[in-house]
């Protein structure tokens, strides 16, 4: 394994043609089950919160204001002890989106996207070091399946490292992958939080939407979901047309 007095200065490197159209095709295809995702959350939301301010489901809104309230009555060690269990599942490769939506629900949007954006990134940051250890044999069989994402990985730049947590790769898959290259911690870092930072938002913002007490602002989160995520697929696609060109 190369140390980082190795690493390459090089900031990243041109793709093959076949690679650069396979890793087009699997962005497009990526951003489209993100963006249906995003979309199936936010009406499922929506139409629950709908029913539940014009029916006696409206008790649960107010059982949840109740909870919220216990949570906040444990000031900080909840929060410690939801992103502890956050990082550590993430680490073990449970998908990070129902935490987010949950930390959104249990925490409100602020507080939730820093709790579940900082617990997020440390887990996968965690399984990072872990592969750099030798922890990283069932992944790398898994990541066969991706053949073209070695290549894309091969020099990993902050940007790429951004890019690469776009695509709907397992999580622990690309953590273990980037750490069998040779790309600094805090390059892994940096890039993982901003990648991650996109549907984070949106799911602490259909998390958030879900327990309010007024539909309006539930449905007015609910678009900021859609927005934020059509904006982070719109930045994917002019980072994709740029490697494409250079």
């Amino acid at each position: 394994m190369m140390t980082p007095a190795d690493e390459p200065r090089t900031e990243t490197e041109e793709l093959d043609a076949s690679t650069a159209i396979e890793v087009e095709q699997e962005t497009s295809r990526a951003l489209g089950k993100e963006t249906r995702q995003v979309l199936f959350a936010v009406l499922m939301v929506a139409a629950f919160m709908a029913l539940a301010h014009f029916t006696p489901l409206k008790a649960w809104i107010t059982n949840v204001q109740i909870w919220k309230e216990m949570v906040r009555e444990f000031g900080w060690g909840a929060h410690a002890v939801f992103m502890a269990a956050c990082a550590g599942t993430v680490m073990l490769g449970v998908p990070r989106l129902p935490l987010c939506a949950a930390a959104g629900l249990i925490f409100g949007f602020g507080q939730g996207l820093v709790l579940s954006l900082v617990a997020s990134t440390l887990g996968s940051y965690g399984a990072f070091v872990l592969s750099r250890h030798g922890f990283r044999r069932a992944a790398e069989s898994r990541a066969e399946k991706w053949p073209w994402l070695k290549k894309l990985l091969k020099k990993p730049s902050v940007i790429r490292v951004f890019w690469v947590r776009q695509l709907m790769v397992p999580g622990l898959v690309l953590n273990v992958l980037l750490g069998m290259t040779p790309v600094k911690h805090t390059r892994f870092l940096l890039g993982t939080l901003l990648g991650y930072l996109p549907l984070n938002v949106a799911f602490s913002l259909v998390g958030s939407g879900l327990g309010k007490g007024s539909l309006a602002t539930t449905l007015t989160q609910l678009l900021g979901a859609m927005a934020v995520i059509n904006i982070a697929a719109w930045l994917v696609y002019r980072m994709m047309k740029k490697q494409k060109q250079g």
